[in-house]
């Protein structure tokens, strides 16, 4: 793949991590509370900004390696269990690439409610497929151009709507000094109180963390475009600056929204409470349509870097003997074109066919943690078995302590959290199901993969061998 992209590109991609507060940040606000809802969004930013501290080491490990997070985790684990990687890939591509029809979709019935919504007719193929559906399936085409054309201009396309997203979240952090419609009152604590689950609110605590696990740990995308940089340090560079910038707006918005909306406000309208506190603070002029397209052009960032980031991990996992070989083709350009129109294809059909394509988007929330869990406690078996590989970055002393720490709270969260997302609302048994589905899908393409194409072993690759030079130090 081309060396193309310098830190600030992948940056740029990784803003769209913040905009994920457009998408969800309202319907955990308006469960347990503005404070309570600060508290899981900043803490688990923190998470993952400290997990991308331990990606950047194995990245300097694997600088060839496109794919970033679960082929880490299959090269830590591929000696001891080779289906964990097929695992780890699989559902870290699905949790990535499915978002793409949710939040399409959504910017699709924004428009069409907000400018069209007269228009309601539409059209049998198989089931009525309306304008908002259509809207969502031509947004996905026109970002699938640019990324079919590499990572760069992909990151192009962030920038432009980084800069109003950024507008936009700079409003809400200084609302609390500009706008007289800001109360501290309106910062309420909801985890614990009245009402709690039997753990005295821990358990919903919890389970919010698992949901808001996939938009927090999102910056680790930085580490799938590692053999795209231009230098080795690029990569430790962009997953720590991404990592800080998602943690300040996952701490500082929600602080100033929080302020401008009340709690029963919010369960109101879930999806206006960004329209309505931005109103709170600029109440003249076209505030609604301005917030709008600023919320759409979020929504778009989430797309086109989903569509980068999962292109990458397919075509990695494929290298790596995970999935059907069909998968490692480059187009001309340099890009896993077949990975990323997979994507695309499977998203346009979930868009037509799945009437509430969110449930599928919690259910990828499964293969997703997983993937992170397994990368994480992978970090602990790199160290330990393979001291000597070169580590042209390698994390301080307190690495292996905050590996097994992040270990121990990841299982946490993705065995209680999944067990227990019905009580947020947006889980349940069916989504749970899905979830263990889409992992058992990813053995049988492993299994394709090593035994019908390739004739390798399932469950165990030799061991490799150790570098003669010592490992390099910064």
């Amino acid at each position: 793949m081309r060396k193309t992209l310098r830190w600030q590109d992948a940056f740029a991609l990784a803003m769209a991590v913040s905009g994920g507060l457009f998408v969800s940040f309202g319907a955990t606000m308006a469960a347990i509370g503005a404070l309570s809802a600060l508290f899981i969004w900043a803490l688990a930013a923190g998470i993952g900004w400290l997990q991308n501290n331990l990606f950047a080491e194995m990245a300097s490990m694997f600088p060839d390696k496109p794919g970033g997070v679960p082929v880490y985790a299959h090269e830590a684990w591929k000696e001891r269990f080779a289906p964990a990687g097929a695992l780890a890939t699989f559902g870290y591509w699905f949790g990535w690439s499915a978002v793409i029809s949710v939040v399409s979709f959504t910017a699709g019935a924004i428009i069409q409610a907000r400018w069209f919504p007269e228009q309601t007719w539409t059209i049998n193929l198989g089931v009525p497929v309306g304008l908002s559906q259509l809207l969502g399936i031509v947004l996905i085409l026109v970002l699938m151009v640019p990324n079919l054309f590499g990572a760069q201009p992909a990151a192009w396309v962030n920038k432009v709507m980084g800069v109003l997203l950024l507008i936009a979240l700079l409003t809400f952090i200084i609302s609390p000094l500009i706008s007289g419609n800001w109360q501290i009152e309106n910062l309420t604590w909801g985890l614990g109180g009245a009402g709690a689950d039997a753990w005295g609110g821990w358990q919903n605590a919890i389970a919010w963390l698992y949901l808001v696990g996939w938009t927090a740990y999102g910056t680790e995308m930085c580490a799938a475009f590692t053999p795209e940089y231009k230098t080795r340090k690029d990569a430790r560079r962009a997953l720590s600056s991404s990592g800080a910038y998602t943690f300040a707006m996952f701490a500082l918005v929600p602080l100033g929204v929080g302020g401008l909306i009340s709690q029963t406000e919010a369960r109101e309208d879930v999806g206006a409470i960004f329209v309505n506190a931005f109103t709170n603070v600029v109440p003249a002029g076209p505030v609604a349509d301005i917030m709008l397209i600023i919320s759409i052009g979020a929504l778009l960032m989430g797309v086109n870097a989903s569509m980068a980031d999962g292109s990458r991990a397919l075509y990695g996992a494929a290298l790596d003997g995970l999935v059907p070989r069909q998968f490692e083709k480059l187009n001309k350009h340099h890009i896993p074109a077949r990975a990323l129109v997979t994507a695309v294809i499977m998203n346009i059909l979930l868009i037509i066919y799945v009437s509430n394509p969110i449930s599928i988007l919690v259910a990828a929330n499964l293969g997703y943690l997983l993937a992170i869990l397994l990368a994480v406690s992978g970090f602990i078996i790199l160290r330990r078995d393979h001291p000597a590989m070169p580590r042209p970055f390698r994390a301080g002393r307190t690495a292996i302590p905050l590996a097994f720490t992040l270990t121990v709270y990841g299982a946490i969260v993705l065995v209680v959290g999944a067990a227990s997302s019905e009580i947020t609302g947006y889980g349940g048994a069916l989504e749970l199901s899905i979830g263990i589905g889409i992992l058992l899908l990813s053995l049988v393409l492993y299994v394709i993969r090593r035994k019908g194409q390739d004739n390798l072993p399932l469950l165990r690759e030799p061991r490799r061998t150790e570098p003669a030079t010592p490992t390099i130090n910064e």
